[in-house]
């Protein structure tokens, strides 16, 4: 009844998010860009189509429709994550003209209005060849883009190229940087730019052990824009940091309106902006302690824009929360930040409008519209993302600074329980899910996330860790996890959880850790390496043998674990001393595995192995593959299965009674 609080048990809340509530309002939006006569596209990937991904555009008018026809979907597998998979240019009657990748070919097609069938330009040649980062050149004439070639299934046999093929596609893709070929050959390439008179290029490349967050080069090189071609010597423009004589990371090129070449490098110990001079010196522009951008794992554009009135549009991060602002470059370095409460990024301008994704504590990021002109900004929101629940149940997110190992601090966002219609018995505290990030460079937002309202509602608390090796802090704290991975990310979760108990927060008898990919490798290890400490790990495609995954990985992390563990195969020892599937005799926690069987970052063995070690010895589990996944659940059915899954399995390891038909999990070992 409303106005009516019940008691019952942490666990035992009725929540307002079903497991199917997770599937059906999960609609990830992203990629905002500015179209032809003010219509702004963004993509949507919605679980309830299997994941599709969808272009959409809503005209000036407030009109919203779908450009992607059905038998498409607009990803990119560039990287394997993808990004850059689609962008735009004006046709000949000033109309907008898409260009994207279908994720089934991997093919650029070109699409010339929402109702019109989309025209292949890419040769067919299957997922072998894959491209990103696209953009329009030479009069609409040519197309530069990423392509990522695959002769092999190893990862060696993978060239990453810069190439131009004509808009019409009546010729092939010409490579002209990157990959194995005589003009700057490199085993990354990304964000190529033209200037604005067509006459240079710019991108940006690295190469093996490096990843783009460690050290990159930037290339300029003279170019004919109507020919598409490089026309002279490119020009190497590196940047350094000082303390440990390490080139930077340079990234995210893009041309200021007066025709210089700016850059974001994280030379002064943070992602903060410059600009390239005549000389090829990196000068910079902006020094805030804060990132301004977050890791390129994927393809995206610029995060920064220049004004009309000679500012900057900016994002400065702190952990995961990007807040938009202005930078008054002539104006004493003045920074204003847009809106009270608004966290997002991905910043594409038009004058002095501004598209992005924002979101707040109590809402998930959305499509919004900021009009800069006048005294105040003004917002608009397009397209709503997942659906909210009423405030009074959200669980607000707490920052918290924390000790860990070696008098370091570690930080954190802690969700407590909350649901308006329920309270918990007298004396009682909640069981916590420590939650461990993917990346391991990602970072924890204070953005309303469904996924933390699910268990909060249903009175169980959440830690999201920022481990030390997240973004979001600057240079220093993301490589304090190199050489450490196994150790710094497990000290931290581990000591968020005792920080929490030892305030009498949660219920140190009842604290599980959680995470997927590296995240999930980090639950591992503190299964396998802190045993006592959690009495359940839950495991989304995470990582059991370190050893198979420096073999077997594809192109874009296979030499990331030089940095976190050591080099291979020479430190192969170190492998094996991290690696939580060699060590499962420590494991007596109860586990929940879950992976996709077409998951080609994580290969479906690792997951595999691990089951069977741990049947072996008898400690309670359960494995579920799901067939058509891939790294990261898409469709409805299989989001639905999984947080059932997981709501289930906690309930039986720790003693609760979900609230709600969420069915039985069968787990091997477990006694009754």
């Amino acid at each position: 009844m409303p106005g009516v609080v019940r008691v019952a048990r942490y666990g035992e809340w009725t929540s307002p998010l079903a497991p199917a509530d997770m599937a059906s309002s999960s609609v990830r939006v992203g990629a905002p860009r500015w179209g032809a006569r003010g219509s702004a596209f963004w993509i949507e990937g919605r679980a309830a189509e299997g994941g599709r991904v969808v272009l959409v555009e809503r005209s000036p008018g407030g009109i919203v429709r779908d450009w992607t026809p059905e038998g498409f979907s607009v990803r990119s597998r560039v990287h394997e994550y993808g990004g850059g998979e689609y962008w735009l240019s004006t046709g000949t009657d000033g109309a907008t003209v898409a260009w994207f990748v279908d994720f089934g070919t991997q093919r650029v097609f070109r699409q010339d209005g929402p109702d019109l069938t989309p025209v292949p330009v890419t040769p067919e040649l299957g997922p072998s060849h894959r491209y990103a980062d696209g953009l329009v050149v030479g009069g609409s004439e040519w197309i530069v883009a990423v392509r990522e070639r695959h002769e092999g299934r190893e990862a060696t046999e993978v060239f990453n190229e810069l190439v131009v093929f004509p808009t019409d596609g009546s010729k092939d893709p010409r490579v002209i940087a990157g990959g194995d070929g005589p003009v700057v050959p490199a085993d990354f390439v990304a964000s190529p730019t033209v200037s604005p008179d067509g006459k240079s290029i710019a991108w940006v490349s690295w190469d093996h052990p490096n990843m783009p967050w460690d050290s990159t080069t930037l290339w300029v090189a003279p170019f004919n824009a109507m020919a598409a071609t490089i026309t002279g010597e490119p020009k190497a423009i590196s940047d350094w940091v000082h303390a440990d004589g390490s080139q930077a990371s340079l990234v995210h090129p893009s041309w200021g309106p007066d025709g210089s070449l700016h850059v974001l490098t994280d030379a002064s110990g943070w992602w903060n902006l410059a600009r390239i001079d005549s000389s090829g010196s990196v000068v910079p522009l902006i020094s805030v302690e804060a990132d301004l951008c977050g890791p390129f794992w994927g393809f995206t554009p610029a995060p920064y824009a220049f004004l009309p009135d000679g500012s900057v549009l900016i994002a400065p991060r702190h952990g995961g929360n990007a807040r938009l602002a202005t930078f008054k470059l002539h104006a004493g370095g003045t920074l204003d930040y847009l809106g009270d409460g608004w966290v997002g990024g991905s910043p594409c301008l038009s004058g002095t409008r501004v598209l992005a994704l924002m979101g707040r504590t109590t809402h998930a990021p959305r499509v919004v519209t900021i009009e800069l002109q006048g005294k105040e900004p003004k917002f608009e929101v397009l397209r709503e993302a997942d659906a909210s629940i009423p405030d009074e149940d959200i669980s607000i997110g707490e920052a918290v600074t924390f000790s860990t190992a070696s008098s370091a601090l570690a930080h954190a966002t802690y969700y407590a329980p909350r649901n308006a219609s329920y309270e918990a018995p007298a004396g009682e505290l909640p069981p916590v899910l420590v939650l461990s990030h993917g990346g391991p460079t990602g970072a924890t937002s204070a953005v309303y996330s469904a996924p933390v309202q699910f268990w909060t509602t249903r009175g169980i608390a959440v830690v999201d860790v920022d481990y030390r090796g997240s973004t979001g802090y600057g240079r220093a704290y993301r490589q304090a996890l190199h050489g450490a991975w196994g150790i710094a990310d497990v000290e931290d979760c581990v000591a968020a959880a005792n920080y929490l108990a030892a305030s009498g927060r949660v219920d140190r008898a009842r604290l599980t850790i959680m995470g997927g990919s590296a995240g999930g490798y980090t639950s591992l290890a503190c299964l396998a390496f802190r045993p006592g400490v959690f009495a359940a790990g839950l495991s989304d495609y995470g990582i059991g043998d370190l050893e198979a995954l420096a073999m077997h990985t594809h192109k874009f992390e296979a030499r990331y674990l030089d940095r976190l563990v050591a080099p291979y195969p020479s430190g192969r020892e170190v492998y094996q001393a991290r690696s939580p599937l060699l060590h499962v005799d420590h494991i007596e926690t109860p586990m929940l595995i879950l992976q996709g069987e077409d998951d080609r970052v994580v290969p479906p063995d690792q997951a595999r192995s691990m089951a069977t070690a741990l049947n072996r010895r008898g400690v309670p589990h359960t494995l579920v593959v799901f067939a058509g996944e891939g790294h990261g659940f898409r469709a409805a059915t299989t989001i639905t299965t999984v947080y059932a899954t997981k709501l289930a399995f906690l309930g039986q390891v720790l003693g609760f009674v979900p609230a709600g038909d969420v069915g039985a999990v069968e787990i091997q070992h477990l006694a009754s």
